[in-house]
């Protein structure tokens, strides 16, 4: 009776520093996980910042391989020179939206039914943000912002809309917007009012087309741009407002190698 009783005692002994071990174990795997994440944080300067994206994880490999990367400057460095005339082809409605500071920039997630149709296909707007300086440039002039409404189909695939951003007299449509702009990091606020993402495009909606990447980690390629030529407005307030939260997150033109 006690030969069982202590067998049993030293069973349940031995499974209970199994589950220790295992849990510590998890413990670790976690903490391993997080830390490899937060090796993985890219950056806009220094051993994380643009030149090094490709050697911080192997998923952002694109960032330095690529041969379809963007940004791109439209003029003598390019063969993209073609200035299509017709119209952007967006139906975009008054939406609602959440605005936050993800630390890279400031973004806003959109909720409505705002889409762009390409070649017959459909790209949802996600979300959009601001690069400052612009990413894109003309014949080597960049401007000081840069909006971009980020769109993507069924499939997974993305679609973006550049506007350029020109300090001014105002922010026009963008203003309530920017009055809303988060001082805390990774927290999502509802903005207080609607807005309609076809106000934030210019008068004049020329723009250029081509086949390129997304600007951040991890660079992934066959994304579609329209980057529109004429630029908006952002007051000096506002554009100051934007670089006391973040200070600079524009990734350089990439050479044109298609």
């Amino acid at each position: 009776m006690s030969e069982q009783v202590n067998g049993h005692l030293t069973t349940m002994n031995t499974t209970t520093r199994l589950k220790r071990q295992t849990v510590a174990i998890l413990g670790v795997m976690a903490l391993a996980v997080a830390s490899a994440a937060a090796q993985t944080e890219f950056e806009y300067f220094g051993s994380h910042g643009p030149a090094f994206w490709g050697q911080l994880d192997p998923a952002w490999a694109a960032c330095g391989q690529g041969k379809e990367q963007s940004p791109v400057d439209f003029g003598k460095l390019t063969l993209l020179t073609q200035l299509h005339r017709r119209p952007v082809p967006v139906e975009y409605e008054r939406s609602t939206g959440h605005i936050f500071n993800n630390g890279h920039t400031i973004e806003v997630e959109t909720e409505g039914h705002n889409v762009l149709e390409l070649n017959g296909v459909e790209y949802q707007l996600q979300q959009f943000h601001f690069h400052g300086l612009s990413e894109h440039t003309f014949a080597g002039k960049g401007s000081d912002m840069e909006l971009h409404l980020v769109h993507k189909s069924a499939a997974g695939v993305n679609a973006v809309v550049g506007v350029m951003m020109e300090r001014g007299a105002s922010s026009g449509a963008l203003a309530p917007i920017f009055a809303q702009l988060p001082n805390d990091v990774d927290v999502e606020h509802l903005l207080s009012a609607p807005f309609n993402p076809r106000t934030f495009l210019p008068a004049d909606r020329a723009n250029y087309r081509y086949e390129g990447s997304l600007t951040t980690p991890p660079c992934t390629e066959g994304v579609h741009w329209i980057v529109l030529k004429d630029p908006i407005t952002v007051s000096s307030e506002d554009l100051a407002q934007f670089h006391e939260r973040i200070h600079f997150n524009a990734r350089l033109v990439q050479r044109f190698s298609r």
